[in-house]
């Protein structure tokens, strides 16, 4: 299967290399400045196609003042130079047929004389703040240029990327959108799309920590929103990216993605797999007077392979159609040696020994259709689009007990299948008033989830289900939602915004096995208000208000008992409710220095609670927390030099919990964490970067958590006309990338300590083929329902 896959990536590789390639020349030349005829570094040279003067494509002049455009199709054309502080210029119309071909110098004269009656307007801030997002400007920053999306968010404030992931700090994981679609991936295969975008297709990055009415209610996560520069040029594109890794064992990941651009039809087609390997160290120590200490260490094993195709089709001046299409399929396997010690008072009364081999196949698709309708030129727009997403996990776990006292060896097979289907429907209006503008929207979605726990003992030969242990379960969930948002400026210094958005959900849950049903239904409004003062150019100030809303996730209602070993079993609970959250925001920016005060509010917080009963170790998901907080971050981007860009970033917080349930110790404490990153650029082909992040010692909810630290560094080259570029990073150098934490209860305290194997070697190579300012379609649904579905 490997075999095959690299075999069809080469060949797609050549197919479009081949292609692009073929009938096409090479048009170069020179820009100078008429008065010392020097070559002017940055010039704008655009490229004209007669006899209609359509732009085939733009292009900048380097130091010595040379531009260059490849893959030029026969025929005739012209050029037109343009340098700030210049008179435009155009070039002789000139053909081309059968060779390369050299134009003559263009020169361009400078209008100082007339410079003072214009306006010169510099480049965007590098950080903006807006009513309702921070946005960080891609472009302007020397230390994102010519890297993959993952190191440009990584620069970016307020977001902390890891390989396991994107999180908002202070709020967690963020779901992502491209040009304000959602991205229907998620883990391992969400990294590994990101990677395949190149930071220099991309204008902006929107960090939205208090998501508009528009955006469904679910999550306090927060969203980002990336924005694709537009792009006039037409033809094929793409990269071929392969990654190799080396931590305890050695892995790699192959990224393919072909564009190809008509003046009616945008196309793309990514291709993705990776192999990965990881030694993991994990550790749980529950201690109390029955005592439960629990060694981990295992072999994770990951493969995923997928394809993502995307089409947006111009039906007219104002109408856009499309679909876009995921399919992937994932495996992530584990072999565990796991130690058990069962003690009373601290005295051993007995000593298992599992060996567990872990299988986690995967098959998921997702298929969205939309239309796209702008009704007039003034900005209304109706959008209407349908999404469904299909998943069937299968977790399959074989392991066998030993114990110390009876010498008796248990073999038990246990296995757990889902199959998930959710689809939903949505339209949304923008309608611009004079005096507001107003968006409004409709949706519903539906979740359906059927999944199958059998527990089978090793008997006389032969695996023989074990009716007590196994279960079935059926759920059903339907969400209702309608939303209105208005904007209005209110001064010349002023704007604000509000939003109501009101979700109602239908919830039937049903177990076959013991004749059990759980039937809810509710209905909620989601409110959000912001309000923006600018007093001048440089400063904002910002003032927000959101609620929220937390449904559980599927795997933490479904009442299956999931067995690791005999003696330790996850379950999901079917009443459990959804949480609800505050939140307030106060926000100033000036330059490029940003703060942000916030405090929030956690209703009927929920989360999963370790017990020990009849020396089982139980994990059950309750209903239990209430928890207030409050924090300041403050994030700094700065060039101490036009080769050296610093971004930094710190984080203090403070939170108070209380829990309804008498086992659960909730705490109070503080959490800090700051992150400096550091790049240089050593020449125009080069930079080196350096970054460091921290967290402190730190208590919330019923948890204590110990400090982390990462170092990181790594270079990058590019050569080529920047058609290539190699990446070398090492990540956690120091190995302080360790999780530990106790967590308290009224019978005893969890210790728990995990090392993910994050130390490691990273090497990228990226090769950028055809019309490199060529995109593909970009477009994205806002399915977030997916989320949900893990």
């Amino acid at each position: 299967m490997k075999k095959a896959l690299s075999t069809c990536l080469c060949l797609l590789l050549l197919f479009g290399v081949a292609t692009v390639q073929a009938q096409t020349f090479k048009v170069s030349g020179k820009i100078v400045a008429n008065s010392n005829q020097q070559g002017l570094d940055y010039a704008t040279a655009t490229l004209l196609r007669l006899p209609d003067s359509a732009t085939v494509g733009v292009q900048y002049s380097n130091a010595q003042g040379i531009y260059e455009f490849k893959e030029v199709k026969p025929g005739n054309y012209l050029i037109m130079a343009y340098y700030l502080g210049y008179e435009k210029a155009k070039s002789d119309v000139f053909s081309i047929a059968s060779a390369d071909l050299e134009l003559s110098t263009l020169r361009l004269i400078s209008n100082a004389r007339t410079l003072k009656e214009v306006t010169v307007k510099g480049n965007k801030p590098l950080i903006e703040r807006k009513i309702d997002r921070m946005v960080f400007n891609l472009e302007n920053s020397i230390a994102a240029k010519g890297t993959d999306l993952t190191q440009a968010l990584a620069l970016t404030p307020m977001l902390r990327v890891e390989e396991s992931g994107i999180s908002i700090v202070g709020k967690g994981g963020v779901a992502v959108m491209i040009n304000e679609r959602m991205v229907q991936l998620r883990g391992s295969d969400l990294m590994n799309y990101l990677k395949s975008l190149r930071s220099d297709d991309i204008e902006k990055i929107e960090v939205i920590t208090t998501p508009p009415a528009k955006y469904e209610a679910q999550g306090n996560s927060g969203l980002i929103n990336i924005v694709v520069k537009s792009n006039p040029n037409l033809g094929w594109s793409g990269n071929f990216s392969p990654s190799f890794m080396q931590s305890t064992y050695s892995s790699f990941a192959n990224n393919l993605n072909v564009n190809y651009q008509t003046p009616k039809l945008a196309s793309s087609v990514k291709l993705r797999q990776y192999h990965r390997l990881s030694h993991i160290d994990e550790q749980t120590d529950n201690i109390g007077v029955n005592s439960i200490l629990s060694s981990d260490p295992r072999k994770s094993i990951s493969n995923g392979i997928g394809a993502n195709l995307s089409l947006d089709y111009k039906a007219g001046k104002r109408a856009s159609l499309g679909l876009i299409y995921d399919v992937g399929k994932t495996s992530s396997d584990m072999n565990i040696d796991n130690a058990t010690v069962y003690q009373t008072h601290g005295v051993t009364d007995s000593v298992l020994r599992t060996v567990s081999h872990n299988e986690n196949p995967n098959l998921n698709q997702t298929l969205s259709l939309y239309y796209d309708q702008k009704l007039d030129s003034l900005g209304k727009k109706l959008s209407t689009s349908f999404n469904f997403f299909g998943a069937q996990p299968e977790t399959t776990n074989n392991f066998q007990t030993t114990s110390d006292q009876t010498g008796q060896t248990n073999r038990v097979r246990n296995f757990n299948g889902i199959k998930y289907n959710v689809w939903s429907a949505q339209a949304d209006l923008v309608w611009p008033y004079q005096w507001a503008l107003v968006e409004t929207g409709l949706k519903f979605a539906n979740f359906d989830q059927d999944a199958e726990t059998a527990y089978s003992n090793f008997v006389q030969d032969a695996f023989r289900p074990d009716p007590l242990r196994s279960n079935l379960f059926e759920y059903n969930e339907k969400n209702m939602a309608g939303y209105i948002s208005l904007q209005k400026e209110l001064h010349k210094k002023w704007e604000a915004k509000a939003g109501l958005r009101y979700e109602y959900t239908l919830i039937d849950g049903y177990s076959p096995t013991i004749n059990s049903r759980s039937k809810s239904e509710y209905g909620k409004l989601f409110p959000t208000v912001y309000l923006s003062y600018k007093p001048n150019t440089k400063s904002t100030f910002s003032i927000n208000y959101s609620k929220r809303i937390n449904r559980p996730n599927l795997r933490a209602i479904n009442p299956a008992k999931w067995y690791s070993n005999a003696n330790t079993y996850f379950t999901g609970n079917p009443f459990l409710k959804p949480s609800y959250n505050h939140n307030v925001e106060l926000s100033y920016l000036r330059g490029n220095l940003s703060f942000t005060a916030y405090g929030q509010k956690l209703v009927n917080g929920y989360g999963y609670i370790v017990e020990v009963k009849d020396a089982l170790k139980v994990v059950n998901a309750y209903n239990y927390l209430t928890q207030y907080s409050a924090g300041l971050t403050v994030s700094l981007n700065q060039k101490f030099f036009p080769w050296w860009e610093n971004s930094s970033f710190a984080s203090y917080s403070y939170s108070s919990a209380e829990s309804v349930l008498p086992q659960v110790l909730a705490q109070k404490g503080s959490a800090f964490y700051y992150s400096i990153n550091n790049t240089f650029k050593t020449s125009r082909q080069t930079s080196a970067f350096v970054n460091f992040r921290q967290s402190l010692s730190s208590r919330q909810n019923n948890m204590y958590n110990q400090g982390r630290y990462v170092l990181s560094a790594g270079a990058r080259v590019t050569f080529a006309d920047n058609k290539f570029q190699v990446n070398a990073s090492v990540n956690d150098i120091l190995k302080g990338d360790l999780e530990r934490n106790r967590m308290y209860y009224a019978d005893g305290i969890q210790y728990s300590s995990t090392y993910y194997d994050t130390r490691m070697f990273n090497l990228n190579f990226t090769y950028t083929f055809g019309k490199s300012r060529v995109k593909g379609s970009q477009k994205q649904i806002n399915f977030k329902e997916t989320q949900r579905a893990n």
